[in-house]
Order: C-alpha cells, then structure tokens, then sequence
C-alpha cells in the first residue's frame, strides 16, 4: 500500500471508500448508545468494554477496505455537549474532551499512515434530538448556524490529526445555504472539507426543497466555494434511490468543477419514523451494491460508504464492486 498522500490528491486518482453505520452497528454489539450524544456517550463513560468494541469496529471496517474513518463526534457539537454530557461546562472542557475522541480514533483504531481521519459534524437537527434529521424542520426561530458550529469546526480546522473535515445529513436547505457562506470558509482555514446533505427521495430535501433548487442554489454560488470544498455528498438515505438523487443533484452541475461526488447511503433497513426504528425494507427492487457502485461511478463519485445499518460486509462488497470496475 502506497505511503498516505493528502486526501485531495488521493481523491484525483482514487475512490476513497468510507466506512459505514459506527452507531447502529455498536448498539447492535451491545454498546449503550441510548443518550441524545449517542456513539459519543461511550467516550464520556470512560467504558472501556465499550471502547475495545469501537476499536474492533473500526479495524474491521479497515479490513474490509475502508480508508476513510468517520470520529464518532457527530452528536458531539458545543451546544449538544453543554445540555446532554452532564459533565463538559465550558469551551475549555469541550476541547479537550474532543481531543480525547480525536487522539484515541488517531492512535488505537486507525494506522495514521494509510486511513483519512474524516471530523465528523452532525446538522443543527442532532442538537435538536427530535427527528429533525428526517424532515428538515427546524421550527420558526432564527438560528445562528456560524455560533452553532464554531466551536466544534475551529477545533477540527486545527487538528493535524483531521485529514477533512464532514458536515454530515444536511436536511435543511437554509442550514445548507449558510454552510456555503464566507463566513464559515474562513474558519475552514484550508482544512479540506464536504457537505452531505439528506434528500427525502429522487425529488426533494427533507424539508421539502426540490433538488433542482438546490442544485441551482449551489450553481449560483459556485465562483464564490474555496479551494478547500472537496465535493457535495449525499448521505443517510435509501439505496435504491441514492443513484437518481445524485443524477437529479448533478443535473444542474454539468458544467461546474464542483459535484455531488460524495455518497452514503442507508444499508437494507429502512427507519420507520412511526415506530423510531429500524426494519426491513420492503422494496422487492433494492439495488445490490455493485448495482449501485456502477451508477455512482457514472455520476464521477470519488468517495462511497455506508451510513445507518451499513455493516463491515456491505463496505466490503463496495470494495469488490469497485475492484471489479477500476
């Protein structure tokens, strides 16, 4: 295996394959992941049964073809930690605590010379711990995403140990627009980083904007992305119909050097909002990876994972189906 270059150069030549569900995964190992911080509780615990288990996690999604490793910070933001750890009261506690999650990922779960640390940044909606992540609704009140994610992104931006930078399940199109602003890009520094957002299905964003109005809101900022914005994603959604999202995103990019080239999708179980939890699907017409693999590619995708339910032996079938077809 050759020697770690940055990760965007490795993505000019490269597909970089992701990992897949940490949380559900863990839950299903038996990890108590009950609280609103959820795959970061453990970490707060200081439960060492619990972290010998996310460190086997992880090294099986690495023998499975993994190279890109989420931290499990996605609940984790300044505003989260405040109201739900019961123990982090200040900014000065908040960073170090996020240093102890960044320094164990970095030192027992990843080789730091091979794999890509991702800092992972879950949307306001995490905060929320209402299912804002599946419609997009954040109420009337007027937020201020920039103070939200300060505190979380400036650490991040600072860490050597983070190769880039994920703000993961953007349901929300405003949340999305000020991600897209200078503002947010100056405390980026140069940190590479992404965007995932969260459609609904083929047609619209969870909060009910259409694809192609966010495809154009995006076009219209184009001159203005930094250098460091590596591509779009798209994550937590179904399988089947992560392809024609991404067809529909890109639609209105054609001509642009910036896509949606970022993609993870949810693994055969569906969330079933009614119950707040997951089941089977029962769509007789799932995609198999390799399907999906093969008409990710055709959309220019240089980074492919897994999110909710996604297991070692899904990212493994992704890295046969991109073996089969590079």
């Amino acid at each position: 295996m050759a020697a770690k270059c940055a990760i965007d150069d490795y993505l000019e030549h490269n597909v970089l394959i992701m990992d897949g569900g940490l949380g559900v995964e863990l839950e299903r190992r038996g990890v108590d992941v009950k609280s609103p911080l959820w795959s970061t509780a453990p970490f707060l615990r200081g439960d060492r049964v619990a972290l010998d288990t996310i460190k086997g996690l992880y090294r099986e999604f690495r023998a499975a073809g993994s190279r890109g490793l989420s931290t499990l910070t996605y609940q984790a933001s300044f505003h989260s930690m405040l109201k739900y750890s019961g123990s982090v009261c200040n900014r000065a506690e908040y960073e170090g605590f996020l240093d102890q999650v960044v320094e164990f990922t970095h030192k027992e779960c990843v080789d730091p010379a091979r794999d890509y640390i991702i800092g992972s940044v879950g949307p306001y909606a995490a905060f929320l711990c209402n299912g804002a992540e599946y419609t997009g609704d954040y109420g009337f009140e007027t937020i201020n995403f920039f103070n939200y994610f300060e505190p979380q992104v400036s650490k991040f931006a600072a860490d050597p140990r983070i190769d880039a930078i994920a703000f993961e399940t953007v349901p929300n199109v405003v949340e999305l627009m000020a991600l897209l602003q200078p503002e947010f890009h100056a405390l980026l520094k140069s940190k590479p980083f992404y965007i995932s957002i969260s459609p609904k299905n083929e047609h619209e964003l969870r909060d009910g904007t259409p694809l192609a109005v966010v495809g154009q809101l995006i076009r219209e900022r184009m001159d203005d992305l930094p250098p460091n914005l590596l591509c779009f994603g798209i994550n937590c959604v179904d399988l089947t119909r992560s392809p024609k999202m991404l067809a529909e995103l890109n639609m209105q990019l054609q001509d642009c050097p910036i896509k949606f080239q970022a993609i993870y999708p949810n693994g055969a179980n569906v969330f079933d909002e009614s119950l707040s939890a997951w089941r089977p699907s029962e769509d007789a017409d799932t995609l198999t990876w390799a399907e999906a693999v093969k008409l990710y590619l055709k959309q220019e995708c240089r980074m492919i994972g897994g999110c909710c339910s996604t297991t070692p032996q899904d990212v493994r079938q992704i890295a046969e189906a991109l073996g089969s077809q590079t």
